[in-house]
C-alpha cells in the first residue's frame, strides 16, 4: 500500500474464496474476448463487477465508446474506467482528457468528478492537493470508504506512520470485517514495535479467515514474542491448527518446537527461582507440561523427517537432536 500505484486496504481479501472467484472471473473474461458475438460494453462491466486488473484491455475497448451514444450512467461508468486504467498505465494525458470529458458531463463539485481528481493528482505526485480533496469528502462523510482508503496510502507514502494509523483504524472502526486491512493495521503496529497490537489485528483476521494458515503462524509466532506461559500456550494451538489444515507445514513445525522449548525453558527457569513450590493458578500443571513435551518431540521428528536426503539434513538432525533432548 506505499505505493500510490497500488490498491488499498479493502478492495480485495486474501481469503480462498476471493481468490477462487477471481480466477473465475479472469477465465469467464477470457472466454468473452474470444466470442466476437460480446459486446465491448458488456466486457468492461465484467471487469468492473469483478474488479479485475486489466489496464490494457479496459483502455483498448473503452477508447472508441468515449463518443458513442451510450446512456449517461453508462458513459460515465466507462469514462471512469477509462481515467483509472489510464493512470496504471501511465497515460496521464489521456487520463487527464477524459477527466475533462467528466468534468463537462457531471460539474467540478460531483463527488464522481472530485474522486477522478485526487487519484490523478495522487498519480503526478501531488499528495497535498490530493488530500485536500479526500478530507473535504470526509468532512461531508465520514464515512467514504474511498476517501478514507486514498488518505491511509498517502500517509504511508509520505512515511507518515502515526497520521497513517490513525487514519487506518478510523476506516476499521466502520468495516471491521475487512480482513486485509486488518492484517494492513498488523504490519503497521509490527514496524512500530507494538506486537500486542499486531496480535489483536491477527485475531481479528482469523475470524474472517479461519482457514488460513499463514494467519494461524503469524499469530503463533507473535504470541512466542511477547512471551509467558499463557501466550506459549496461545501459541502452540495456534501452530497445531496450522498442521491441521497443511500438515507437514515446515514454518508450523518450527514455531510448534520453540512454542513448546520456550515453554519448558520458563518452566524450568520458575521453578528453580521458587523451589517448584508454586500453588493454584501459578502452579504447572503436570499433564499439560507432558503434553508439551510430546509436541515438540512430535515437531523435532517430523522436522527431521522433513530434511532427510536434503543438503541440510545433517545440519538440522544436530541442531533439533540437541533441542530435543529436554
Amino acid at each position: 500500500y506505499t505505493s500510490r500505484n497500488q490498491q488499498p486496504p479493502g478492495l480485495y481479501h486474501n481469503t480462498y474464496s476471493t481468490m477462487a472467484s477471481t480466477t473465475a472471473a479472469k477465465m469467464d473474461l477470457q472466454e468473452m474476448l474470444k466470442d466476437s458475438s460480446k459486446a465491448p460494453l458488456a466486457i468492461l462491466e465484467h471487469i468492473d463487477d469483478h474488479k479485475l486488473h486489466e489496464p490494457a484491455i479496459v483502455l483498448k475497448l473503452g477508447l472508441p465508446l468515449r463518443k458513442s451514444k451510450l446512456a449517461p450512467s453508462q458513459l460515465l461508468s466507462v469514462l471512469e474506467q477509462i481515467i483509472i486504467a489510464a493512470l496504471h498505465q501511465k497515460e496521464i494525458q489521456l487520463a487527464g482528457e477524459t477527466l475533462s470529458q467528466v468534468k463537462a458531463s457531471t460539474g467540478s463539485t460531483s463527488l464522481r468528478y472530485r474522486k477522478l481528481l485526487a487519484l490523478c493528482l495522487e498519480s503526478a505526485g501531488e499528495f497535498e492537493e490530493a488530500l485536500v480533496i479526500y478530507n473535504d469528502m470526509l468532512s461531508e462523510n465520514k464515512a467514504n470508504v474511498h476517501a478514507l482508503k486514498r488518505k491511509y496510502s498517502i500517509l504511508r507514502t509520505q512515511l507518515k506512520d502515526i497520521e497513517a494509523r490513525e487514519c487506518l483504524n478510523d476506516y476499521l472502526e466502520q468495516n471491521g470485517s475487512d480482513a486485509q486491512a486488518w492484517v494492513e493495521m498488523a504490519k503497521t503496529c509490527l514496524e512500530q514495535g507494538d506486537y500486542k497490537g499486531a496480535t489483536f489485528c491477527y485475531e481479528e483476521v482469523v475470524l474472517c479467515s479461519p482457514m488460513d494458515t499463514d494467519v494461524h503462524c503469524s499469530l503463533g509466532e507473535l504470541y512466542v514474542t511477547i512471551g509467558g506461559k499463557e501466550n506459549y500456550i496461545l501459541a502452540r494451538k495456534h501452530f497445531a491448527q496450522c498442521l491441521e489444515l497443511e500438515k507437514g507445514c515446515i514454518r508450523a513445525m518450527f514455531g510448534l518446537v520453540s512454542a513448546t522449548e520456550c515453554y519448558l525453558d520458563l518452566m524450568a527457569s520458575d521453578q528453580s527461582s521458587s523451589g517448584g513450590k508454586k500453588k493454584g493458578k501459578d502452579a504447572w500443571d503436570e499433564q499439560d507440561v507432558e503434553l508439551v513435551r510430546d509436541l515438540k518431540a512430535y515437531g523435532v521428528e517430523n522436522l527431521i523427517k522433513s530434511y532427510t536426503g536434503t543438503s541440510m539434513s545433517g545440519l538440522m538432525t544436530t541442531i533439533l537432536s540437541s533441542s530435543g533432548d529436554q
